[in-house]
């Protein structure tokens, strides 16, 4: 399989022995995120960088990743302005006229508050969040490129152990936008194929684990059971460990 600098994440993450290489390559990519905006390059320390995380915040997750990473004086300095910023928006937003009764339960009426309006801007951004998909939608189209290109990377995605629910539904949707009409049926195919023979096979090994916690099957042998919960979180929730 020929590989070029952009290809080498995608081929990597299929060549892993995980029940998703598209979560394999969205960890990394979160890996290298949570790196950039806190790690020893401290890009947190770049005005337009600062700029940036102060308007737009993380997400409950990704801030729960930076407070684990061992940069404790970073996060406060990010988080401190941040927080005057958000000051800075909230106290101008209080000055507006202040909501009438029911006026921000009404049926088909936009919230009037601009408090509101500004918390739930928060809510949809995250820094992190940003700078993972600015990659990862190139990611996706690789895969498809290789697809369409690599005899090699074919059978390669062809015996892998499927994809996460949410990685199917983003391959699935997709397709059609990247793929020519000579392989977007193939791959269709053989993308749901492995879908739910590879979910089929982490549900069965889930369910023998439930059997193994019977004292009727004490004596029974594990078979591959022992981690059926972390592979089916994987499946079910797209979360590797």
């Amino acid at each position: 399989m020929k590989e070029k600098l952009y290809t080498i994440p995608i081929q990597d993450a299929f060549h892993q022995d995980c029940e998703c290489p598209v979560c394999a390559m969205y960890q990394k990519l979160e890996e290298n995120a949570i790196n950039y905006t806190i790690g020893s390059g401290a890009s947190y320390m770049e005005e337009d960088i600062r700029e940036q995380t102060d308007k737009q915040g993380f997400c409950q997750k990704h801030l729960r990743d930076l407070y684990i990473y061992p940069n404790k004086l970073g996060l406060a300095l990010i988080l401190k302005t941040h927080m005057d910023k958000t000051i800075q928006e909230l106290e101008k937003a209080v000055k507006a006229p202040l909501p009438s009764p029911n006026s921000l339960f009404k049926k088909n009426t936009k919230p009037v508050s601009p408090i509101i309006d500004y918390i739930e801007s928060l809510e949809k951004e995250c820094f992190v969040c940003d700078y993972i998909n600015q990659t990862f939608e190139s990611y996706i189209m690789t895969i498809f490129y290789l697809y369409e290109r690599e005899e090699d990377f074919r059978k390669l995605f062809g015996e892998s152990k499927g994809f996460c629910t949410k990685h199917y539904g983003i391959l699935f949707s997709h397709a059609p936008r990247y793929l020519n009409k000579k392989y977007l049926e193939e791959f269709l195919r053989k993308l749901n194929e492995i879908y739910l023979e590879n979910f089929k096979r982490v549900r069965d090994d889930v369910e023998w684990f439930v059997r193994k916690n019977d004292y009727r099957y004490k004596e029974e042998p594990w078979k591959n059971a022992k981690d059926a919960l972390p592979r089916a979180v994987v499946k079910v929730g797209s979360i590797l460990e």
